[in-house]
């Protein structure tokens, strides 16, 4: 026996069929349909990052706008990864002269310590923070939402906070939750070896609500590729939304645009296993299948797999 303890199940998932069927996806084939996909379930792939984000800006603006001329709030979910987006929204917003008072954002989630305590709300890595920086401070001061419309999960909101969605929805959910997918398969911080804490009982993984939890080692190495690889910088857990609210949302629109240049994308497996691989809590991203919604891929992440490769640059 090798020495060193067996961390096989350090990874997301084994099944080895699944893994080479996603591995095998050539570019041109990653947006065709599964038998299990939804009805309302679509890929798309844009090639160029400035299409990309300008696509989701159209989006998100679009859904914002139909609300408010039809005299409705808007509630979402949004994110912090991407982020190429949101600067163009909020140029769309300023030209239209859009007040957004109808607008109830909830972010998916904000980085943590075991304790309990968020970040440094001023630090560089707070979600809070770049949400400001990228995008509110980009609107005109009379456009923005009211600051009481604007959540972020915490330790003052996290034992509330689907409540608090549902109740700004009457009951409905979010209209829509952004984002992306993580490199151990996540949506917003639920990793896959959450799983582990609901014995195997899908139904309560499904109905788990908004938490405050560990970061999978994938997820903290994912992060450590923002500060040079420097894994020890990024804290350990998080607030994050849970299955009840990705699950219960109108629609699902995600955005994946992990490239790193040098032909290089952590993203183009695990964007191919959660988008056409099985349903499963080990990828919890993997359930946007299953419902209405839509998974675009910037056009360097749908590359074909290939590798290995022998050199970054």
């Amino acid at each position: 026996m090798p020495l060193g303890r067996d961390l096989i199940d350090f990874f997301p998932s084994l099944d080895r069929d699944a893994c080479d069927y996603a591995r095998s996806i050539r570019k041109q084939e990653i947006i065709r349909r599964e038998p299990h996909h939804h009805p309302d379930f679509e890929i798309a792939v844009i090639e160029q990052p400035a299409d990309l984000y300008e696509a989701m800006a159209a989006d998100m603006f679009a859904r914002i706008a139909t609300a408010r001329e039809q005299s409705r709030r808007f509630v979402a979910i949004f994110p912090v990864g991407p982020v190429g987006q949101y600067a163009p929204l909020a140029e769309r917003i300023n030209a239209a002269r859009m007040a957004m008072d109808h607008v109830h954002l909830f972010f998916m989630d904000e980085y943590a310590y075991e304790d309990g305590s968020t970040i440094d709300k001023q630090s560089a890595w707070s979600f809070e923070n770049i949400a400001h920086e990228r995008f509110f401070s980009q609107i005109e001061e009379t456009l923005r939402p009211p600051a009481g419309q604007v959540h972020f999960p915490g330790p003052d909101t996290i034992r509330h906070y689907d409540e608090m969605v549902m109740e700004v929805s009457d009951g409905a959910g979010p209209e829509v939750i952004y984002g992306g997918i993580g490199w151990s398969g996540h949506f917003a911080f639920w990793d896959p070896h959450l799983w582990a804490e609901f014995g195997g009982e899908e139904p309560r993984w499904r109905a788990a609500h908004a938490e405050h939890v560990r970061l999978h080692p994938m997820t903290l190495l994912h992060n450590s590729l923002r500060a040079g690889g420097d894994w020890t910088s990024i804290p350990p857990c998080a607030y994050t939304i849970g299955p009840n609210l990705f699950l219960s949302a109108g629609y699902r629109s995600f955005w994946c645009d992990a490239y790193m240049g040098g032909g290089m994308s952590w993203q183009r497996f695990i964007g191919r296993l959660a988008t056409h691989g099985p349903v499963t809590p080990q990828v919890p991203a993997s359930y946007i299948q299953t419902l209405p919604g839509s998974v675009t891929f910037l056009g360097a992440v749908a590359e074909d797999i290939g590798g290995p490769r022998v050199s970054w640059q």
